[in-house]
């Protein structure tokens, strides 16, 4: 692996990680990684599946709720029944439809919002579900 700097050598255009420092960046999963990039060479059954190779990527890819949210904000709705969010007004019906079976009653009244861009969750093979656990872990 290290042979391969030699061919780099003095080319300043080319800024690659190679060798060991490469290897530990990938084994440890830096934060910080000099070169963000890898490539992965499929088996000649899989290579052409597109659905395969995306949930491939979506697997091993380090994803963040800011990689796949298009648009974000903070509102103060105070009237939980009710929203002053006009999108939003008939996901809201809905949920009032459905009883709720928790003991707390109080309602914060700064309300987050997340829209989710469709595309970049079907590329990270990500559902609903999934966001929806991981923030329910989280928080």
């Amino acid at each position: 692996m290290t042979l391969n700097t030699f061919h780099f050598a003095g080319v300043s255009a080319k800024n690659v990680t190679l060798g060991v420092p490469r290897l530990k960046e990938i084994i440890n999963v830096s934060k910080n990684i000099k070169t963000p990039s890898l490539k992965i060479f499929l088996e000649k059954e899989y290579r052409n599946r597109e659905q395969i190779v995306t949930k491939l990527g979506g697997m091993i890819e380090y994803t963040t709720l800011q990689h796949v949210v298009s648009n974000s904000g903070i509102f103060y709705d105070p009237d939980p029944k009710k929203t002053i969010i006009k999108a939003d007004e008939e996901l809201v019906n809905l949920y009032n439809e459905v009883p709720s079976h928790e003991e707390n009653d109080e309602v914060n009244p700064w309300v987050v919002r997340l829209e989710l861009d469709p595309e970049k969750m079907v590329h990270k093979d990500l559902t609903i579900t999934a966001i929806d656990k991981m923030l329910h872990d989280s928080f």
